[in-house]
């Protein structure tokens, strides 16, 4: 038995496990996915916008180099992987595999089901499938708790500095649906960001209100015009709302179960 256990460590040291993959990320939805389920050392580098204010995973960004996403400043750092949701642009996939590197493109979930195939996506790509899946597990048992203890059906309305709504095919969509409200753009068959006007809302005017980007610094010379209308200015300011964090909302991935549950506790 000894002899078998010595003859099973050299066999192990003459043939070591081979290292984890090194990867960059080419934008910021792309950072969020890496910072969260790679080690340390196997983060090259992140994109220009890792540290910014809507960058939820900004304080694990700290230290990294930054990259444009570009064939030069990518192949000097040659990662074994590049991540990337639309970073690099169309022919990111041609660009980046020319030097040897898998190219690993993130979908654009509309659910939290998409979010869970990014999740395993890319914990598969980085040899962490263990991390991925806990994280998918975390989500999966506060989605189940909000689903238990939240079913209000007070009629949501999604409402951003740009005067657009979210519709159905959203994150925010499912955030709202997570929270037990139902979105009023969804409802009246409107998908992804239709436009909002003040009229639609002072004839219609919702339970509740889910702020987004209103608290970013991007976005304080965006203020929608028609909410400065003073009819509206007293509704919005009347009815009860929730202002969400930029960095909850600026891209789909896990933290939208962080949405769910401010717009659930805003609502009771």
């Amino acid at each position: 038995m000894i002899r078998l256990t010595v003859f099973l460590l050299a066999l192990a040291a003459a043939f070591p496990a081979a290292a984890s993959p090194r990867a960059v990320s080419l934008d910021y939805c792309a950072d969020q996915y890496l910072l969260k389920l790679a080690d340390k050392t196997q983060v090259l580098a992140v994109s220009r916008g890792a540290d910014k204010d809507f960058s939820h995973m900004r304080d694990k960004a700290a230290g990294h180099e930054q990259i444009r996403p570009s064939r030069e400043e990518v192949f000097a750092l040659a990662p074994d992987l590049v991540l990337r949701q639309w970073g690099g642009g169309a022919n990111a996939e041609k660009n980046f595999t020319a030097f040897g590197a898998r190219v690993v493109s993130l979908g654009y979930p509309e659910d939290f089901d998409g979010v869970k195939d990014n999740i395993r996506l890319v914990a598969d790509a980085l040899d962490q499938e263990p991390r991925g899946e806990a994280l998918i597990a975390d989500m999966e048992a506060r989605l189940d708790a909000l689903a238990r203890d939240n079913d209000s059906k007070k009629r949501a309305l999604y409402v951003t500095p740009g005067g657009v709504t979210a519709g159905a095919h959203t994150m925010i969509d499912a955030a709202i649906n997570a929270a037990g409200l139902v979105n009023i753009a969804a409802q009246e068959g409107k998908s992804y960001w239709p436009s909002l006007s003040a009229e639609e809302v002072l004839l219609a005017p919702p339970d509740f209100i889910v702020g987004g980007f209103f608290v970013s610094r991007d976005q304080d010379i965006n203020h929608w015009s028609a909410a400065r209308h003073p009819a509206l200015k007293k509704l919005l300011a009347e009815t009860p709302s929730v202002q969400l964090p930029a960095d909850i909302v600026s891209c789909a991935a896990w933290f939208a179960v962080d949405a769910a549950e401010m717009i659930a506790k805003g609502a009771e």
